[in-house]
């Protein structure tokens, strides 16, 4: 009797918590799953969108419209967009590039979450989830190469179009591999990728996406503030971080008290305890930096040794968010609470 009243509840729970099957795709019902990224979508989050759907089945989606650069990718590898999806409820949902619920689009409701495929660390304040998912997090340069390793492992073919996109995504993200965040595993899938979709030359796709993401003089400095951008909970802190990759830096530096006013608004709106901004010279490989309050000079001091605001704090050498400048704001609020 023992052995019977053990056995039952095991037998329920094996038959109505199954994950999400990563290595037998055809074991999943995907007819009502959506692929989705982080709530500002960026290249990597948009095509690792479209390669999972490919691979697994389901629709890809982004929660927002796409940058310039996603946009050049759509066009240069001659695909078709992902879809914008404002309400996701009533929707299974696989993450990729993200595992923040202060990432999470508001509509997602996190039981409904049945897979996660990242590349960052499980940090802050990660989704809640109460029902078993999967999950692939691999400390790679992109989230795509993540998914071209997967589309590799199960023997699937990629038609010309997502090889292109999937090869945009790890260049985007690794920056043409001058990201400390490369890996070799980044390097190797982009030369198959680049094969497989007829690129022979991956510097110059590269820079040419470069080109399409530097240009904003035409963009409002609010939406190029959040365009690349991301919450983050730093020892119960909400802190935001906004990124804009440029090759031609002075464009958006000259700006200065547009973004000031941009931050004001933005930090007030959301609530924020803190937030910051940093003009990236992908040409020059050095992160310009911007806050707007004493609170927040407090933590650039200790984060960076530097706390004068009269003008961009130029940091060298300093080119990721994941790697060099979000880990650096994260020690220093820990340090300050």
């Amino acid at each position: 009797m023992k052995k019977r009243h053990l056995l039952l509840p095991l037998a329920l729970f094996s038959a109505t918590c199954s994950a999400f099957e990563f290595t037998e795709p055809k074991q999943n019902d995907t007819s009502n799953l959506v692929w989705t990224g982080h709530i500002s979508p960026d290249t990597d989050t948009m095509t690792s969108a479209m390669i999972a759907a490919h691979i697994y089945g389901g629709t890809a989606v982004v929660p927002g419209p796409i940058n310039p650069e996603s946009t050049f990718v759509i066009n240069y590898c001659n695909a078709t967009a992902p879809q914008v999806l404002a309400d996701f409820s009533q929707r299974q949902v696989a993450l990729l590039d993200f595992n923040q619920k202060t990432q999470l689009h508001p509509t997602i409701n996190e039981s409904d979450i049945v897979a996660i495929i990242d590349h960052h660390a499980i940090g802050g304040m990660p989704v809640n989830l109460s029902q078993v998912a999967s999950f692939d997090i691999r400390p790679w340069g992109s989230t795509a190469t993540v998914l071209a390793a997967r589309a590799e492992s199960l023997n699937i073919d990629l038609p010309k179009q997502i090889a292109c996109t999937t090869l945009a995504g790890i260049l985007s993200d690794t920056v043409i591999f001058d990201s400390p965040t490369t890996t070799q595993y980044d390097r190797d899938y982009a030369e198959k990728l680049a094969k497989q979709a007829g690129i022979s030359d991956l510097n110059d796709f590269g820079q040419q996406m470069l080109i399409a993401k530097s240009d904003l003089s035409a963009i409002d400095a609010a939406e190029i503030l959040t365009m690349d951008y991301k919450v983050f909970e730093y020892s119960g802190k909400n802190v935001g971080i906004g990124v804009a990759e440029t090759l031609v830096a002075e464009q958006l530096l000259t700006r200065k008290d547009e973004f000031i006013k941009a931050m004001q608004a933005h930090k007030k709106e959301q609530q924020l305890d803190h937030l910051f901004f940093s003009v990236t010279d992908t040409k020059n490989q050095q992160a310009n930096l911007l806050w707007i309050d004493d609170n927040d000079s407090q933590v650039i001091k200790l984060a960076f040794k530097q706390t004068d605001a009269a003008t961009w704090l130029a940091l060298p050498e300093v080119t990721s968010r994941k790697r060099q400048i979000g880990p650096a704001i994260q020690s220093a609020i820990a340090e300050l609470n």
